[in-house]
């Protein structure tokens, strides 16, 4: 009681965003209790599949590695921002931003998960502009999470200078960027929640899929 679970199912084939590079998700099972007297399975699944937590090292070269950002970060209390009312193609601008109190951690919720595993889900879902962007980070925000793919334009990966900007100003001014939320549709607006996302502690890696929970927040704690 008190817990949300905000975070997807890994499944075998599960959507990813689609691109060349991007591995598909693969579950296998390796041993059985009938056979070796347990069942085990192998897991093939890549960095930034279903709900998962961005590095630094995702954008930049010399940029933090996932199993080197700050635990203190994932988890603590969230604001939650009600976006639900923007659609397809919709624009967060700065002045949609600049009566919102911005705190540490931030929680956007768009309700985009709804088209989760239908072809919607990747198309023009909203997104941030770069100046409301700016404006939370120059404004203490060191936490970000969303129930969308990205905070980025999704339909602009045209060449290396253009693609992301938003992706890269959070991850070098040392922002954690968690996507790919769900059950955002059972948080109450009106309650204070706790949040903890805890990355998989993998050695070198740009992104990791994580669990992600919000703790409603007794008014006595």
């Amino acid at each position: 009681m008190g817990f949300i679970d905000l975070s997807f199912l890994i499944e075998s084939e599960m959507p990813t965003c689609g691109t060349p590079w991007h591995q598909t998700v693969k579950i296998h099972q390796m041993g059985t209790i009938s056979e070796v007297g347990r069942n085990t399975h192998q897991i093939v699944i890549g960095s930034h599949s279903g709900t998962h937590m961005d590095a630094p090292y995702h954008f930049y070269q010399n940029g933090e590695t996932i199993e080197r950002l700050d635990l203190e970060l994932m988890c603590g209390e969230i604001s939650i921002v009600d976006l639900s009312f923007y659609g397809k193609g919709d624009v967060v601008t700065l002045n949609a931003i600049k009566h919102q109190k911005i705190t540490k951690r931030m929680l956007f919720v768009f309700g985009w998960n709804k088209y989760w595993k239908k072809d919607a889900y990747y198309k023009d879902f909203p997104y941030f502009s770069q100046e409301a962007i700016k404006y939370l980070i120059k404004n203490g925000m060191r936490f970000i999470a969303m129930d969308t793919p990205s905070p980025d334009n999704g339909n602009i990966i045209k060449n290396m200078k253009e693609d992301s900007p938003n992706h890269k100003e959070l991850l070098a001014n040392g922002v954690i960027i968690v996507e790919y939320l769900t059950n955002t549709q059972y948080i109450d607006k009106n309650k204070k929640y706790r949040i903890m996302a805890l990355p998989l502690k993998i050695a070198g890696a740009d992104g990791s899929p994580c669990r992600v929970i919000a703790e409603e927040v007794n008014e006595y704690d």
